[in-house]
């Protein structure tokens, strides 16, 4: 039979994730998604602690910075109609005063600091080579702000720079953690606000980025959401209706892969019971005070308490409980 895609084979991370992984995400939305999914699996997992960060200078820095305490640049906090924001943050920092902002961010500094320690998974998504400098002092921005455009010069980061900008990074995590595994990864969604041709050259030199760095750190593993997503689900109905972001379909997709890269088989099993465990959670009974829903809560309780105890079903204990009231 004639085939209609084109899927691929990627190896396996060496070093998988399971329930007493301690795992760290960063980078651009596509970083979200994937620890959104974690923590929906009852994983241990610091979700985009900096928020929404798209190019490799940005994100290299704020993890230099988690690591080594020193605070981000003090002339780059901006005040926009009396709310502060600082230049090397995402737009959900931001605080009454400056003095606000800072015990914001020192207070993620800190988790950050204390997540690398111990983590046994870092993934770094890169979302695009291009950056903004400003103009009154060449830095790079993580974020515009809303800032009127005459502000920044808009430029393309070299390898070399973006290199650079990982072995420091990499340099200082391995001081403080030398068994952790760094997962990168590109983006899957398309930055097609810098125009068509440009995406695909930010893309192309961020693959090139990640091919170089995992050839000289072997240890180093690459997951390829960008090409199942430009390769395998070479099609407008697995993208949202932006024509931008992923589906929930290929986001579906994406996941299965990303399981298959990094559980084995008794995570993925473990996985199932979870699922199973929230979506009975959701199930609305016709008459919620019946004695066949009480034993259903009841049911469910039970299956819970036969789960891992380092695994957190509080919420659903909780919701649990609280229909168990009515009875």
């Amino acid at each position: 039979m004639k085939s209609f895609r084109t899927t691929f084979r990627f190896k396996q991370c060496d070093k998988g994730i399971h329930h007493s992984s301690n795992i760290i995400t960063i980078g651009s939305c596509f970083s979200e998604v994937i620890g959104e999914r974690l923590l929906d699996c009852k994983f241990n997992a610091l979700v985009n602690p900096y928020g929404t960060t798209f190019n490799p200078a940005s994100i290299f820095n704020l993890l230099i910075k988690s690591i080594t305490g020193k605070p981000l640049d003090p002339d780059l906090y901006l005040n926009r109609h009396d709310h502060f924001f600082h230049y090397q943050l995402h737009s959900s920092f931001s605080g009454t005063s400056v003095e606000a902002l800072e015990m914001k961010i020192g207070g993620t500094r800190i988790k950050v600091s204390e997540q690398l320690e111990s983590a046994t998974h870092l993934f770094i998504t890169l979302g695009t080579a291009f950056v903004y400098r400003l103009l009154e002092n060449g830095s790079i921005v993580a974020n515009c702000h809303k800032q009127p455009q005459k502000y920044f010069s808009k430029s393309l980061l070299g390898l070399d720079e973006m290199m650079e900008g990982f072995n420091a990074f990499y340099q200082n995590i391995l001081l403080i953690n030398p068994g952790i595994q760094v997962v990168l990864t590109v983006s899957p969604v398309r930055h097609i606000k810098d125009g068509i041709s440009q995406n695909q050259l930010s893309k192309s030199l961020l693959n090139i980025l990640c091919h170089q760095l995992v050839a000289a750190y072997p240890e180093i593993y690459y997951f390829p959401a960008y090409e199942i997503m430009m390769d395998d689900l070479r099609d407008y109905r697995f993208y949202k209706d932006d024509m931008i972001h992923p589906s929930f379909m290929a986001e579906e997709y994406i996941w299965e892969q990303f399981q298959t890269a990094f559980f084995n088989e008794e995570t993925k099993d473990l996985i199932q019971h979870v699922d199973q465990i929230k979506r009975n959670l959701k199930h609305r009974p016709f008459n919620p005070q019946s004695q066949a829903h009480q034993k259903f809560l009841l049911k469910l309780k039970e299956l819970i308490s036969l789960m891992p105890e380092n695994l957190d079903f509080s919420h659903e204990k909780q919701s649990i409980e609280e229909q168990l009231k009515l009875f």
